[in-house]
């Protein structure tokens, strides 16, 4: 029962993306402005904000969800077709209903109650869209065989959505968002309700109809008033675009001369590999904003690719300055310091990467710059330890317990990483079980 409601949870959440693998991106920038968003939502809905977190799914459709926890996963596409901060605030409010009505929760309870039958064939559908590689083969046993069990499940489910939907009203009059938000996020899925008419598995599927959800909010979208003009949400838009567009329709569309438009133009003249006009805009950028942490950390990241690591030290460390304790800025320029081969380089990587690893432990690539680090102080267990921790982050866990029982052998049990070392083995034998 436990596996099974592991699916169930796997199942219910992520409905769309069976079999789909997706990946996590990381961006200071974007993870601490939209926290900021989400914490302002749980306050708002009276959850405690210090427990809120987010995840970036680099997916381009427009979506978010959870999965358990406080957790929102967001995909990028959710920014990057929003027209404005009220859009991205409706949907982050929403899911942050399903925390709230604790949804997922019992709906797991609710798929737990469906025929047994109808449970092992969405099971079997589920492992034939992974080992197949093809989630359309899963998903048509799944839809081609759970009958009317499925059907009130996913009634059950709609209700849920429309109770998210009130929680999402709330929150956006308490904070002072335009319900316009929501009618423009409608606009889309409207589009995806055309696009996709047989959208059986999607977004769609789990929630109520588009024109039945504005039908049910009417009385609250009556006469909302304009969407807010918000220069951060412009930003993390303007930067998604950026990395993620062609360059060239990215130059076309931001051709002006305020900050966003730069900096979009920026990082795609880079990607374009016109690093003279890149760098060129960015310096710009940076005389008349020179206390933008973010703008020295794009200098720093650009200039380090480019192999001028002097260069990338030099913004890396302001941006440090400005934004201390960040672990990602604090990785990143741990990695320049180690381009110099000199030992106090080295003693400044591995301070910075000590810090990082505290608030953020399952980064591979900061366990292996702390291997290199010790390995140029002298320090060969301390490295020999690194080395396990990137091993663990790197799934490979029985290749880190081998590692660990060696380094045990030879570290004295005083070591202050003895017991971290024997934690690992520990959590590796549980793994196999």
């Amino acid at each position: 029962m436990k596996y099974l409601r592991i699916f169930l949870l796997c199942f219910l959440c992520l409905w769309a993306q069976a079999a789909s693998a997706f990946s996590v991106i990381r961006d200071t920038e974007i993870e601490e402005t939209v926290l900021g968003w989400v914490k302002q939502i749980f306050d708002a809905a009276g959850l405690a904000s210090e427990n809120a977190d987010i995840v970036l799914i680099n997916d381009p459709s427009l979506n978010a969800f959870v999965a358990g926890g406080q957790t929102i996963f967001i995909h990028t596409g959710l920014f990057m077709n929003a027209e404005s901060i009220d859009d991205v605030m409706f949907v982050l409010s929403h899911e942050t209903g399903h925390i709230v009505g604790g949804h997922i929760t019992r709906g797991i309870a609710a798929m737990e109650k469906a025929q047994t039958a109808t449970l092992i064939s969405t099971i079997l559908g589920g492992v034939l869209a992974v080992a197949s590689g093809r989630p359309d083969a899963g998903i048509a046993i799944m839809i081609g065989s759970q009958g009317s069990a499925l059907g009130q499940f996913m009634s059950y489910r709609q209700t849920e959505e429309s109770s998210a939907d009130r929680t999402a009203v709330d929150v956006m009059k308490k904070l002072g968002y335009s319900m316009q938000g929501f009618l423009n996020i409608m606009k889309n899925l409207k589009r995806l309700e055309r696009l996709n008419s047989s959208d059986d598995e999607g977004y769609l599927r789990t929630h109520p109809f588009t024109q039945t959800r504005i039908n049910d909010l009417n009385r609250f979208t009556k006469d909302a008033p304009d969407v807010k003009k918000d220069a951060q949400f412009d930003r993390i838009k303007a930067k998604l675009v950026g990395f993620m567009q062609k360059p060239a329709d990215v130059i076309q569309r931001y051709k002006g001369n305020n900050f966003t438009d730069k900096y979009a133009r920026a990082i795609a003249l880079y990607r374009r590999h016109d690093f003279k006009d890149s760098f060129g805009l960015l310096d710009s950028l940076l005389k008349e904003n020179p206390k933008d942490a973010y703008l020295h950390e794009l200098r720093g990241q650009f200039a380090f690719e480019k192999g001028r690591a002097n260069e990338a030290v030099e913004h890396y460390s302001k941006a440090n300055q400005l934004k201390p304790h960040q672990p990602l800025i604090e990785i990143s320029l741990a990695q320049a310091y180690l381009e110099g081969k000199s030992k106090d380089n080295a003693q400044k990587a591995l301070d910075l990467l000590t810090t990082a690893v505290i608030k953020e432990p399952d980064i591979a690539l900061a366990w292996r710059l702390m291997t290199t680090a010790y390995h140029r102080l002298g320090k060969e267990l301390e490295a020999e330890y690194a080395m396990v921790e990137y091993d663990r982050t790197s799934d490979h866990l029985k290749r880190a317990q081998k590692r660990a029982k060696d380094t045990l052998e030879k570290m004295n049990k005083s070591h202050p990483y003895y017991q971290r070392l024997q934690d690992i083995i520990a959590l590796d034998k549980k793994q196999e079980k």
